[in-house]
């Protein structure tokens, strides 16, 4: 992962340890892993849309629904929850800092499941689904690769070989086509009640849009501002 942020990845060894948490008895099989977890995270940390931890967190024990709490004690609810919260938050900041440098967990180690990553990252998808539907509308070609591995039980063959290789690029893609939208939603969140001064030069609907897709303004960000 990069090493500008100002938020601490977690180690591998709070990795391991949020693993283990997630794996508990007590949980009876309807908690996420980490590989989940974190497909599901980037996901959510892609949107737009800023949602508040309210509203995912609840999923990282109940993945079929968010619905069931956490059947842990208290002591060990908040560890994984804390370290969850703050893998989001680098997450958050990684994609906006450095997203060409973007890699899955599942790059570090056969430990890390690849469909469990892409099942992850389809369901943080459900959680503002307007956005991701117009996504899936505008291009399909992102989506593909997880679509794919999510329900892919061979990894070795062409077809999954060829969506492995387009997670990447398709992250990146996805970022950088919503970076102006998140933008422009953090700054009239955070001035809120007053004045909100441009900070970016305007920009001509013909002019190539700033998010760097290659299109024009008027048929990129331009309907989502």
């Amino acid at each position: 992962m990069s090493s500008i942020s100002t938020t601490s990845p977690l180690s591998d060894d709070e990795y391991t340890e949020l693993d283990t948490l997630l794996a508990r008895p007590e949980l009876a099989g309807r908690a996420m892993d980490v590989s989940m977890l974190e497909g599901f995270i980037t996901a959510v940390a892609l949107s737009p849309n800023q949602l508040a931890s309210t509203v995912w967190l609840p999923w990282i024990w109940d993945h079929t629904g968010g619905n069931t709490a956490s059947a842990l004690d208290d002591a060990a609810t908040a560890r994984a929850e804390a370290l969850a919260q703050r893998h989001f938050e680098y997450m958050v900041e990684w994609l906006a800092k450095d997203p060409d440098s973007f890699e899955p967990i599942y790059e570090c180690g056969p430990e890390w499941s690849v469909p469990g990553w892409c099942a992850g990252f389809l369901l943080g998808t459900a959680l503002d689904k307007a956005q991701w539907a117009s996504l899936a509308v505008s291009h399909p070609d992102y989506l593909a690769p997880f679509r794919h591995l999510a329900v892919a039980t061979e990894l070795d063959d062409e077809t999954a070989e060829a969506a492995m290789d387009g997670v990447i690029p398709s992250v990146i893609a996805i970022n950088a086509a919503w970076a102006r939208q998140r933008h422009l939603k953090s700054q009239a969140h955070s001035q809120a009640g007053s004045t909100v001064l441009r900070d970016v030069p305007k920009t001509g609907r013909n002019d190539p849009c700033h998010c760097g897709s290659g299109k024009k303004y008027k048929k990129c960000c331009a309907d989502g501002a």
